[in-house]
């Protein structure tokens, strides 16, 4: 009988430290999505900073643009003056009005690929927070999963010593 009461205090202590060891391993797990998370959220505040930063530089780069296109007309125009020609009509306002032309679809085509640029990377952080969300649900799933499995070592162990007649 004192040996049954040995393996009984010997189960019972397998037991707890087996859910113990349940609970200890969700709660590392928890830990280390939660971990993922903070990385996921980090690298989405970066590209968001990174996004707007994509943006000011190409808002820069057309304005740069625009001041050496400005510097290229009035230059156009002083060559065409010097040369005597009129640059209200004929040649010269055609190649004013056709530079005019190109100078603003190339604004709009930059525009357009820095908008394009920017959104890439802001859709890129908000997927690194759908990660960051993503992790922290496997963490309450994992620490969740622990206290179940923990739970039914309790029982399981529970409903073995009472079979062997604790």
């Amino acid at each position: 009988m004192a040996i049954e009461k040995l393996l009984l205090a010997a189960m019972a202590a397998s037991t707890a430290v087996s859910a113990a060891a349940q609970i200890s391993a969700g709660k590392q797990q928890k830990s280390a999505y939660d971990y993922n998370a903070q990385i996921d959220e980090r690298n989405a505040t970066a590209k968001e900073i990174q996004a707007e930063v994509f943006k000011r530089n190409a808002d820069l780069q057309t304005q740069k643009f625009q001041k050496d296109f400005r510097r290229l007309n009035d230059a156009t125009s002083q060559a065409f003056r010097a040369n005597g020609f009129v640059a209200t009509g004929g040649t010269p306002l055609l190649v004013a009005m056709e530079n005019a032309q190109n100078a603003d679809e190339e604004i709009a085509i930059r525009q357009y690929n820095a908008s394009v640029g920017e959104q890439q990377i802001t859709e890129s952080a908000v997927n690194d927070r759908l990660s960051a969300n993503l992790n922290r649900m496997y963490g309450k799933a994992a620490e969740k999963s622990a206290i179940v499995g923990a739970g039914k070592t309790l029982l399981s162990g529970a409903s073995s010593m009472y079979s062997m007649g604790g």
